[in-house]
């Protein structure tokens, strides 16, 4: 089968295609994970269509203490979200918008913020000074291992809608295995937006900033996130920078972060900044994100078809229920054997969804099959004294009984394979 390579479309065409899957596949593989993740993804992706293109949304995330909070306040320089170290104190999400409050409402409704904790960057007084920013929504997000339950909930569902992750690490806890198996590896799998800012360099000597930066390096790499960028920070003061090396005939090895220090060091966010400045002048992050869901549920949504289906003769599936009687258990047998002969080369969750089909009335077949012989019985002809009167009596019978079987079969059985079999087959022609 042939799908359709990823970006061929368009986002909305993408959109409807994950639609109607979920639309014709939703009765038949409920609770299925890839189709499940699908409805959300299609929930999300036509929410955030819907609402402004043109602002990035950046969630600063991390563990108690990191500093996230601090580095909030310095990109906004104004003190709106309070720092601690010792307990959380993000309770609820902040959020900065650099441009128009009023045309970020909707968005940030959508985000769940409250307008009690939502307020904007620029003034007349910047002049031009945010304009590199403008555009971004900057969020403040609770700590992921919070003592607070429903705070990491809220982090965990704010994850999944911003556009840009920012996971701020200190370095006391950059290992934390919660961080770099918990969330780190698994946005980084799903997302192309993520930078992971090393925070707090101001309290290391600038003999330690190189050797915590390598290791913190090599934690990314061996998770399988070596393309994600490292960033020094420090929302209180300046990165420290190693004496100038002595000329030599070595060449320095390259350094961890993807920034070179100037001489004066990585100073502050200037270097986080100068990231997240180009990615929010495109301005298109909102829906490549909403692409990039996309995509990946189609791939995972192509996984649950393949070939064209072929559904069976009925004659095997009758000739059994007219040997079975009212016998539950040999009727049982001949179902499953019809359903089994149903599912012939269908991926494992539609052979099930077939099998399921197939059996939804089972527990109505034995009375069925029961009226079906009364039936018959009763149109038997009585005239049989006559000379091979009970010969043709019994074929007449015989007629009957297969004809009202047949009935029974399909109503039963069949049809709801067949219906089974339809959605797959539409299924399969929405990603084709």
């Amino acid at each position: 089968m042939t799908h359709s390579t990823p970006g061929s479309e368009s986002v909305t065409t993408k959109l409807d295609m994950v639609q109607q899957f979920v639309d014709l596949a939703g009765e038949h593989l409920a609770g299925e994970p890839a189709l499940e993740n699908a409805r959300t993804v299609v929930e999300r992706s036509a929410d955030r269509l819907r609402l402004a293109r043109g602002f990035t949304t950046i969630a600063l995330a991390g563990t108690t203490g990191s500093g996230k909070s601090s580095m909030f306040n310095a990109f906004t320089t104004i003190d709106r979200s309070p720092a601690g170290i010792l307990r959380p104190t993000t309770s609820e999400p902040y959020a900065c918008v650099w441009g128009s409050l009023t045309f970020a409402d909707e968005l940030l409704d959508w985000l769940g913020v409250s307008s009690r904790r939502r307020f904007t960057r620029e003034s007349a007084l910047d002049a031009n000074d945010e304009v590199g920013l403008r555009g971004m929504i900057l969020l403040d997000l609770p700590d992921v291992d919070s003592v607070e339950p429903r705070h990491r909930a809220e982090v965990d569902r704010l994850l999944h809608l911003v556009d840009v992750v920012i996971w701020i690490c200190d370095p006391q806890k950059y290992g934390d295995q919660l961080v770099h198996e918990g969330y780190l590896r698994q946005l980084a799998s799903s997302r192309d937006g993520l930078i992971v800012a090393l925070n707090q360099t101001d309290r290391l000597q600038p003999a330690q900033l190189p050797k915590v930066g390598a290791d913190l390096r090599q934690l990314l790499d061996e998770g399988g996130l070596s393309k994600v960028p490292l960033v020094p920070t420090s929302a209180t003061g300046e990165v420290p920078a190693l004496p100038p090396a002595k000329r030599g005939p070595i060449k320095p090895k390259p350094g961890p972060f993807i920034a070179e220090r100037s001489p004066r060091g990585h100073s502050g966010v200037s270097a986080l900044r100068a990231l997240l400045e180009p990615i929010i002048l495109r301005g298109t992050l909102a829906e490549e994100s909403v692409d990039r869901d996309l995509t990946a549920s189609i791939a995972d949504l192509s996984k649950l078809v393949g070939g064209p289906a072929s559904p069976p003769s009925i004659n095997p599936l009758v000739r059994g229920l007219s040997s079975a009687g009212t016998d539950s258990a040999r009727i049982e047998q001949t179902i499953q054997a019809y359903a089994g002969s149903a599912a012939v080369g269908l991926p494992g969750p539609w052979a099930k969804a077939v099998t399921q089909a197939a059996r939804s009335r089972l527990h109505e077949l034995p009375a069925a099959l029961g009226q079906a012989v009364a039936f018959a019985d009763a149109q038997r002809p009585r005239r049989v004294w006559l000379p091979g009167g009970k010969k043709r009596a019994d074929q007449k019978t015989e007629i009957v009984l297969r004809a009202e079987i047949d009935k029974v079969a399909l109503r039963y059985v069949v049809e709801p394979v067949r219906r089974a079999l339809a959605a797959y087959e539409r299924s399969r022609t929405t990603l084709s």
